[in-house]
């Protein structure tokens, strides 16, 4: 029976609410009225009193009522003994306090369910889009993102959304890599697109590819002046950097053309070395041209030649001894102009010694000639001396 006039007392509570959700200053000017609002009978005192009573008993309603709504537990929280000491209208008051209060709990339940599932979301997102940062990496993507039984449903869903940001957005840094590092080709300074500059790594990924591209660039003029300072300082000319360059690109042209000096300085000295191997006179470069530091670089390198003469003697006695083969010695055989020489005094050895071999040859000749001539007149002359004492001998027997 008491559980019914509960019912009743939360329906009545209800309406009263519908009918402008009432507050508790509102409600409490309720008993006033049914009192007749223009008594004046009443005391100050017992309006007090009255406030304090609804306060009291609202305030204890809402709080069991938040308790019941958060929990999703209509009523659990009342019982018989609630109102066994309450007047009706008291009572009505305590069950106003309880649906508000109700109402109060179910939304803060729902607000903080929603946010317990926009967390466990983000936090998958978070992870689903790191993980897919690092398949796109190491070339593993999924596309279908695994799913953590673990986890809740939002959370896996957050982590698939993720995953698939993390994935386009890979996409897009490639492509944004690419015309970063194009435009660093063409461009001195980077202008990029607002489609790249919206993610940190489509910007960072745009911002390598157009530093990569303005090294490469620099490389290729470097490069270029590089030949243009080496030509220009090898042929000896006044240095004349282009104007516009870059300080970097400056310096490279400055510093070939200085190695451009300096070889040509090592080409000459040695021009004028491997001249003291096929000439036996100095001579002076006939070109009137000529810049005055060639003609003392060829001639410091042709008087550096120490070793000519003794390699010419050592080719000639190699060439004139019998048997001995052409040995240019080691030091020289990548000399072209030594080893033309070494070659030409082995030959001019080589027919010395046959000419020398022919002379003797002859002149033994000549002797052996000679000696064979005289014995053989010897010999014939001894037979007709022989001869003739035979003949007296036997004229001599027969007289």
């Amino acid at each position: 029976m008491r559980r019914k006039v509960i019912i009743a007392s939360a329906v009545s509570c209800l309406l009263v609410m519908n009918q402008n959700l009432l507050t508790k200053e509102e409600v409490y000017a309720s008993p006033n009225e049914e009192a007749n609002i223009n008594n004046t009978t009443t005391s100050l005192p017992e309006e007090i009193e009255v406030k304090e009573i609804f306060n009291r008993l609202y305030d204890e309603g809402y709080s069991l009522g938040e308790k019941d709504g958060y929990e999703e537990k209509k009523n659990e929280s009342l019982s018989n003994s609630t109102f066994t000491d309450k007047t009706s209208k008291e009572s009505q008051w305590l069950m106003l306090g309880y649906t508000i209060g109700y109402e109060k709990g179910k939304r803060r339940k729902q607000e903080d369910a929603k946010t317990q599932q926009e967390q466990e979301a983000s936090a998958g997102e978070q992870e689903g889009y790191q993980q897919g940062l690092e398949d796109y990496k190491h070339a593993t993507v999924a596309y279908n993102p695994p799913q953590t039984p673990a986890k809740s449903r939002d959370w896996n869903k957050g982590f698939a959304l993720g995953y698939k940001r993390a994935v386009e957005i890979m996409d897009l840094a490639v492509k944004a890599k690419k015309e970063g590092y194009q435009q660093g080709l063409e461009l001195d300074g980077v202008n990029m697109p607002e489609l790249y500059s919206a993610d940190e790594v489509t910007r960072k990924a745009y911002e390598e590819g157009f530093q990569t591209g303005q090294q490469k660039r620099t490389e290729k003029l470097k490069t270029k002046y590089e030949k243009e300072g080496f030509k220009q300082g090898y042929s000896l000319q006044d240095m004349s950097v282009p104007q516009g360059l870059d300080p970097e690109i400056a310096e490279a042209f400055q510093r070939a053309f200085v190695k451009g000096e300096n070889q040509k300085e090592k080409d000459t000295y040695k021009q004028g070395f491997n001249f003291a191997f096929t000439s036996l006179k100095y001579k002076t470069p006939s070109d009137n041209q000529i810049d005055t530091r060639v003609i003392q670089w060829f001639k410091e390198g042709f008087q550096s030649n120490k070793v000519a003469s003794s390699l010419r003697a050592e080719a000639y006695k190699t060439g004139w001894n019998i048997g001995d083969k052409i040995n240019v010695p080691t030091k020289y055989k990548d000399n072209k102009a030594a080893v033309a020489m070494y070659k030409k005094y082995y030959e001019l050895g080589q027919q010395k010694q046959k000419k020398t071999a022919f002379e003797i040859s002859t002149a033994l000749l000549v002797i052996i000639g000679t000696v064979g001539i005289y014995t053989l007149f010897r010999r014939n002359k001894n037979s007709s001396e022989k001869s003739n004492t035979e003949i007296y001998e036997i004229e001599k027997v027969a007289k």
